[in-house]
C-alpha cells in the first residue's frame, strides 16, 4: 500500500506541477503572440512565432503527451474494479490503458531529457558542442532520407523478382530485411539460402550493401567533416549568443520585486577598492585575484589632482605629452628615411663609390636640415 500511494502521489505531482504549469506557459505565450501580431504563415497555415523555438515547441508536445497519459492513467481506470483490487492499483482486468500509458510515458521521459539541453549554457564548451550537433543533424537527416529511399527502391525491386524467399515476399518484409542487412543484424546463414534460391536477389542485395556501406556512409562522414569545419569557427560566438538569448528570456519572467532585490544585493552604489585604502568609483563588481598573478610596474589608474567641477578645464596629462613626443620622434625617423631613399635614387644611378659617398653626405645634410626644421 505504501508503494502504491507513493506512485499515486508522484503521478499527481507530475500532472499538477508539470502539466498544469506547461499549459499555463503555453496559453501565456500564445496570448502574447496574438496580442503582438507575431503570427507566421507556414504553407498558408498561421502559426504563433513561439512555436519556432525548440524549447517551446518541445514543451507543447510534452504537454499533449501528459494529457494523453492522464486520459490513459491505469490508476483511474482501475477505480472501476476497486472491489476486486486494492486502492491505487496500477494493474487490473483491462490491460489496454496500461499499454498505451507505457508508450506515452516513454516518449514523455525522452522529451523531459531533451528539454534539459538548455542547461548546457552553464558551460561554454558543452553549449558549443550542442550547437555543433544541431548543425550537423541536417546532414544526418539527409543521409537518413537517402537511406530510406534505397531501402524502398530495392525492396520493391526484389519483391518483383521471381523467387520463394519469405523475407522478400512483400514490400514491408523486404524493407525490414534490408534494414537488418544494413545494420548487420541479418543472420549469415540466410545468405547461402538466398544464393541458392535466386542469383538476382543476391546481386541486388550486394549492390544495396555497396551503396549503403561504401557510398552513403563515406559520404555522410565527408558531410559531417565539412559541416563541423564550417561551424567550428563560429561555435563559441553562437554559444554566447544563445546564452544571452536564454538569459534575456529568463529575466523577462522574473518579477520586479525579485529583480530589485537582486540589484540591491550587487551593491552597485558602493565604491570599489583598487588597492588597500585606494577607494575608486562605484558601479562595478569587485573580483579578487592573487597579487602575483598579473604584476604591473605602471599604475593602470590615471589620477588627476585639482577640482572636479564640470566648468573647470581638464588638467594636462603628462603621459599624453610623452606620447606626443614619441609620435614626433617616429615622424622624424620617417622623414629622415624618406629623404635618404630619395637622395640615393637620384645620385646613385651609374655613379662610382665616391659619388655614392657624397650622395650619402648630401642626404645626411638634408636630413640634418629637416631635423632642424622639425625641431
Amino acid at each position: 500500500m505504501a508503494e502504491r500511494a507513493a506512485i499515486f502521489a508522484c503521478r499527481i505531482f507530475i500532472y499538477l506541477g508539470s502539466m498544469c504549469r506547461i499549459l499555463y506557459c503555453q496559453i501565456k505565450l500564445l496570448y502574447d503572440d496574438i496580442k503582438n501580431g507575431a503570427i507566421v504563415r507556414t504553407y498558408k497555415v498561421p502559426l504563433p512565432q513561439y512555436l519556432f523555438n525548440f524549447q517551446d515547441s518541445g514543451s507543447l508536445l510534452l504537454m499533449w503527451i501528459l494529457v494523453l497519459m492522464l486520459i490513459q492513467e491505469p490508476i483511474l481506470h482501475c477505480l472501476a474494479y476497486s472491489e476486486q483490487f486494492a486502492l491505487f492499483a496500477t494493474s487490473c482486468m483491462d490491460p489496454g490503458p496500461k499499454e498505451a500509458y507505457a508508450v506515452f510515458s516513454g516518449f514523455a521521459m525522452l522529451l523531459y531529457w531533451l528539454l534539459l539541453v538548455n542547461l548546457s549554457i552553464f558551460s561554454m564548451k558543452i553549449s558549443a558542442f550542442v550547437l555543433v550537433c544541431g548543425r550537423v543533424m541536417v546532414e544526418v537527416c539527409l543521409f537518413l532520407m537517402a537511406f530510406l529511399f534505397l531501402i524502398v527502391a530495392f525492396a520493391t525491386a526484389i519483391t518483383a523478382f521471381h523467387h520463394s524467399l519469405y523475407e522478400f515476399s512483400s514490400v514491408d518484409k523486404g524493407m525490414k530485411t534490408l534494414l537488418d542487412i544494413a545494420l548487420g543484424m541479418y543472420p549469415t546463414e540466410n545468405y547461402k539460402i538466398m544464393m541458392k534460391e535466386s542469383v538476382w536477389v543476391e546481386i541486388a542485395v550486394i549492390v544495396f550493401m555497396i551503396l549503403v556501406a561504401v557510398v552513403l556512409l563515406n559520404l555522410l562522414i565527408a558531410q559531417l567533416n565539412m559541416a563541423y569545419k564550417l561551424a567550428h569557427a563560429d561555435m563559441e560566438g553562437y554559444a554566447r549568443l544563445t546564452r544571452a538569448g536564454i538569459i534575456v528570456t529568463t529575466v523577462e519572467q522574473v518579477s520586479r520585486k525579485r529583480w530589485r532585490k537582486f540589484l540591491e544585493s550587487l551593491n552597485f552604489e558602493q565604491r570599489l577598492e583598487f588597492n588597500e585604502g585606494d577607494i575608486g568609483v562605484a558601479g562595478g563588481i569587485q573580483v579578487y585575484e592573487p597579487s602575483n598573478e598579473n604584476p604591473t610596474t605602471v599604475d593602470s589608474v590615471r589620477r588627476f589632482g585639482g577640482s572636479t567641477a564640470p566648468n573647470m578645464p581638464w588638467p594636462q596629462d603628462p603621459l599624453a605629452e610623452d606620447q606626443g613626443s614619441d609620435r614626433l620622434e617616429k615622424l622624424e625617423k620617417l622623414v629622415v628615411k624618406a629623404m635618404k631613399s630619395v637622395t640615393d635614387k637620384k645620385d646613385g644611378k651609374g655613379s662610382t663609390g665616391i659619388s655614392s659617398a657624397s650622395g650619402q653626405q648630401n642626404s645626411s645634410g638634408a636630413s640634418t636640415k629637416s631635423q632642424d626644421n622639425i625641431e
